[in-house]
């Protein structure tokens, strides 16, 4: 006869180390998802124009960006599962083609939204061996640091914030980027490189309101 599942509540999760440091890692991995999704916005409309204008170049296109363009007309507007499967089509019959490695980072992103972080992490480890886009990889090291921060691995999650910004070009990105560090270090005991961080954010002039509220907090609980 099967025991009944033993539900643990907060209270005990509090009494319990290890299930208390899983569980903070989890709080903090929602409070940054939005911000890793939005890291990146823009990228595929930028990808739609680079793949139509190659192949305007050429008389005829290829069986992949043809792929390719359809898998990202679906899933801008919004029909995930199918856009999945054209990008899965794509990983597994055009692997050499540059439709095929592109699609291994809308696969991991696919992957890591639906927090199947297995898969998506061997899709996005491969993509960023392979790649060259500098904004994807950002991307996909942001993604590749909450991954890692799932599995509590501290030294894999910093390492991949460092490549995020050291890939990032776009200046709000890297605002954002750091602010991820800046938390990292303030839960991890480094409050001066922390503090340093949100010093730096707060002194600039063009930030955005999402970072701004964030570097507000981090001060504000850096100050406690």
């Amino acid at each position: 006869m099967l025991k009944p599942r033993v539900k643990i509540t907060k209270k005990e999760i509090r009494k319990d180390p290890l299930l208390e440091t899983v569980n903070n890692a989890l709080d903090k991995f929602n409070r940054n998802k939005q911000m890793i999704t939005r890291i990146g916005i823009g990228l595929i409309s930028i990808i739609i124009f680079v793949i139509f204008y190659t192949n305007r170049q050429s008389e005829k296109q290829k069986p992949a960006d043809i792929i390719f363009g359809k898998a990202l007309v679906l899933l801008d507007t919004g029909d995930i599962e199918n856009a999945q499967f054209q990008f899965e089509l794509l990983s597994d019959n055009h692997e050499n083609t540059e439709a095929g490695r592109l699609s291994l980072y809308f696969l991991g992103s696919i992957l890591f939204n639906k927090e199947e972080f297995g898969v998506a992490k061997s899709h996005l480890i491969e993509f960023v061996s392979n790649s060259k886009n500098d904004e994807m990889l950002a991307s996909a090291h942001i993604m590749l640091s909450g991954i890692f921060q799932q599995q509590l691995n501290l030294e894999k999650e910093e390492n991949h914030l460092q490549l995020a910004l050291k890939h990032s070009t776009n200046k709000n990105n890297q605002n954002s980027i750091e602010l991820i560090l800046a938390e990292y270090y303030a839960q991890n005991g480094k409050n001066d490189m922390a503090l340093e961080i949100v010093e730096k954010i707060q002194a600039f002039d063009n930030v955005s309101s999402n970072d701004k509220k964030k570097a507000e907090e981090l001060s504000g609980m850096l100050s406690q």
